[in-house]
């Protein structure tokens, strides 16, 4: 089984992971309380700061999604430098 800090690092990465990497992720979520609720947490933040983000600058979704799908990018080019 994953340790949990494995988990923490395959949440917040937001890259697609193989088959066997997502078993593993939904086994842990279901034996690991604490995990699980990390989990539950990151998402709702993560939807709350987007609704926020639209509601405070009156922004269209979509360009939403593109400002979000940049950022990640961009992320990624520097985590990997």
């Amino acid at each position: 089984m994953l340790p949990c800090k494995e988990i923490v690092k395959i949440l917040n990465s937001e890259e697609d992971i193989p088959f066997y990497r997502r078993a593993e992720l939904k086994m842990h979520l279901l034996m690991c309380k604490h995990c699980s609720a990390y989990s539950k947490q990151l998402g709702f933040m993560k939807k709350g700061f987007k609704l926020l983000f639209m509601k405070l600058t009156k922004t269209d979704p979509k360009a939403v999604e593109k400002i979000e799908n940049e950022t990640i990018e961009k992320f990624r080019k520097t985590s990997s430098s």
